[in-house]
């Protein structure tokens, strides 16, 4: 069910546009298709701030993104940083506190489940898990070769986590065991300085108490001189819920999960079918 009524003065006073990327933005092979890129490219001739929020850190950006002519700014690792792609600058950072992060030790020590961990741009996995993905339910080729080409494999995550617990911007779980990531989420997320969220079906994502695409958007709309009625968000899954909440129109792609249509202002086309496009077109007139 929509929550606002779209009307020609809500759209005129739209200046921020901002994409969350998997899903949304590219396509089922994880690809910008030319529609797509070719509606960016209009909006921002047109004058629209493009801020692309995503679960991903910096280092596993597509090429294709990252060369899109005028792109400027870029929130990565769930609202964890937020980057000048113009002068190369973290503007933002909102991370895991070490406090958080011993708390939280007890659940992400278990040897059953994959952690990446998400530091300084880059993000780190065990060499052990990365040489078995399909033990840990990571089974396409699409998948696989993500994350071998994405994670910088290690002897042993715990000891960066340890180690870089003040600098860390997202631990990523991933479970085999539906039941067994079911239980652990109920239990992270009531431990303090934690925000728990998904981008999968078999994940679980730990970031800092306040870390969110919502705040590090609103964060990048004041510095640019706006507010929630200047704002766009587009998204697919419960990890961008906070993004479309904090947008003046959020939009939920036709294959968004249930809890993102229910609570967005318009439902386009999915990512399949170029639905970033479709909305850009049927309610920007780019």
């Amino acid at each position: 069910m929509n929550n606002v009524t779209i009307t020609k003065d809500i759209l005129e006073k739209i200046k921020i546009l901002a994409f969350d990327m998997d899903g949304t933005l590219l396509d089922e092979n994880g690809a910008l298709s030319d529609v797509n890129r070719l509606c960016i490219m209009r909006a921002i001739q047109k004058g629209y701030h493009i801020v692309i929020a995503t679960g991903r850190v910096y280092s596993a950006f597509p090429k294709d993104v990252l060369e899109m002519e005028g792109l400027r700014y870029v929130i990565t690792s769930n609202g964890a940083h937020i980057i000048d792609l113009f002068t190369e600058e973290t503007i933002y950072s909102n991370l895991l506190t070490r406090a958080a992060v011993e708390a939280a030790l007890p659940w992400i020590s278990d040897p059953d489940i994959m952690r990446e961990v998400f530091f300084e741009h880059d993000v780190y996995a065990d060499r052990y898990c990365m040489q078995d993905l399909k033990r840990f339910g990571i089974t396409s080729k699409k998948s696989q070769k993500y994350v071998l080409e994405t994670r910088k494999p290690v002897e042993d995550t715990l000891v960066l986590v340890r180690e870089y617990a003040e600098l860390l911007e997202n631990i990523n779980l991933i479970f085999p065991d539906v039941e067994k990531r079911k239980r652990y989420w109920d239990e992270l997320k009531v431990q303090e300085g934690l925000t728990v969220v998904s981008s999968m079906p078999f994940n679980i994502e730990l970031g800092g108490q306040t870390t969110s695409k919502a705040n590090a958007l609103d964060a990048l709309a004041k510095r640019l001189g706006f507010g929630h009625e200047n704002i766009m968000s587009f998204g697919d899954s419960t990890n961008d819920a906070t993004m479309l909440s904090a947008a003046q129109i959020g939009v939920a792609m036709g294959n968004a999960v249930q809890e993102l249509k229910e609570m967005a202002d318009y439902i386009t086309g999915t990512n399949a079918e170029d639905g970033v496009a479709d909305a850009l077109i049927k309610l920007l007139n780019i």
